[in-house]
């Protein structure tokens, strides 16, 4: 019997037999390797048979060198074209222009622009074919003066225009890789990514942006979808209204209603004149000088206020700190509540009521007021600072 179990414990520490010897895993797993290495170096260098287009990575490669072997040519071509500005025109829309869009508002009764295109080729003189292949198709719908890039299929081109446009029309870009827009009526952004520059738009600016720097200084009001976008707006006048996600935006200067969806975003917004509403998940939300009535609902958002005069203000988040810094001795009435976190309020000898893991604080600042502050925290702290 004991040497039946001996004879199952050696067998059992191996699972091929080869020749009279034993072969185990690690022994096995280095054949493995030797077959896996050996096919791929004939895939890299084995031809494929006479008369057959068999796949090899040795091919593909080959093939990969070869298209840039084949288009070594280098060539740019610029085209202007001086456009009359037609009755009833409001819009100019610019579609598939993959690199930098120029529109400055500084003409009169034309639109004016130049076109230029740089393509490789199989020579330079086969690259300068490509590029005067590469043209804007028009075409005028209702309202809108309509120019759309159209590529050839050899070579790889890269398309940018510089436009003058009267400062009454609108602009609309779609598909582009960088904008800089000036003194126009209104701005739409429709997948566009890269960097962009509004400047002194009369009114509103709509759309989407994404992967890149957006500089918006200067327009009436703001509407806009931000994925992974380093925002800085500033001037805005009559309102903004964002939903962005994974990036970071400052808002400056602005004045009138503001709404933020945010995820993964960090929003810092500084003296703006009108009402705030802040919602979302996650990312940080802070918040200096706000002029009227303030509301943040969040979750996992670390939230930061500063108040130099009392107004409204509602703060809810959870497991991330809430601040609330007092820049002087501003007078409200605060009603603070953290379940399963602290208050802390040392700067103004202040200490909550405690009940098992939750804190509550209620205190009146300074003289009687209406305004009143709220702050709310789930499984995270409230401090309360000065500045």
């Amino acid at each position: 019997m004991a040497e039946r179990a001996n004879a199952r414990a050696v067998c059992s520490c191996f699972y091929y037999k080869i020749g009279g010897k034993s072969m185990g895993k690690r022994e096995l797993f280095i054949v493995f390797g030797f077959i896996v290495v050996g096919t791929l170096a004939f895939q890299f260098t084995a031809p494929p048979a006479t008369g057959t287009s068999s796949f090899s990575l040795g091919n593909f490669f080959s093939r990969a060198r070869s298209e840039m072997r084949d288009n070594p040519g280098r060539a740019i071509n610029a085209t202007k074209a001086s456009l009359p500005v037609t009755a009833g025109l409001r819009e100019v829309r610019l579609i598939g222009i993959n690199e930098a869009v120029t529109v400055v508002g500084d003409s009169k009764t034309t639109i004016d622009y130049e076109f230029t295109v740089s393509s490789n080729g199989p020579d330079d003189a086969g690259a300068l074919a490509l590029a005067k292949e590469t043209v804007l198709l028009r075409d005028d719908v209702a309202e809108s003066l309509v120019l759309r890039a159209k590529f050839p299929d050899p070579g790889s081109q890269r398309a940018t225009i510089t436009m003058h446009v009267p400062p009454g029309l609108s602009v609309r870009l779609e598909s582009s890789s960088g904008a800089t827009v000036t003194a126009v009526a209104a701005v739409h952004l429709e997948a566009i990514r890269g960097k962009v520059t509004l400047t002194d738009i009369a009114g509103g600016v709509t759309g989407a942006h994404q992967d890149g720097d957006l500089t918006i200084a200067g327009a009436k009001s703001i509407k806009l979808r931000l994925l992974r976008s380093k925002s800085r707006l500033s001037k805005i006048t009559d309102g903004l209204t964002l939903d962005a996600r994974d990036g970071d935006t400052e808002v400056t200067e602005s004045a009138g209603a503001m709404e933020v969806d945010e995820i993964r975003n960090e929003l810092t917004v500084t003296g703006h004149r009108g009402p705030i509403a802040v919602r979302g998940n996650d990312g940080r939300v802070t918040i200096r000088q706000p002029q009227a009535e303030t509301r943040v609902d969040v979750r996992r958002a670390e939230v930061e206020v500063e108040i130099k005069s009392a107004v409204p203000l509602t703060l809810i988040t959870s497991e991330e700190p809430l601040r609330l810094i007092l820049d002087g001795a501003p007078a409200f009435t605060l009603d603070a509540a953290a379940s399963s976190g602290a208050i802390q309020a040392v700067d103004f000898d202040l200490k909550p009521d405690i009940s098992e893991s939750d804190a509550r604080l209620s205190h009146v600042f300074g003289a009687k007021n209406d305004a009143k502050i709220t702050l709310r925290n789930t499984r995270g702290d409230i401090i309360l600072r000065k500045k």
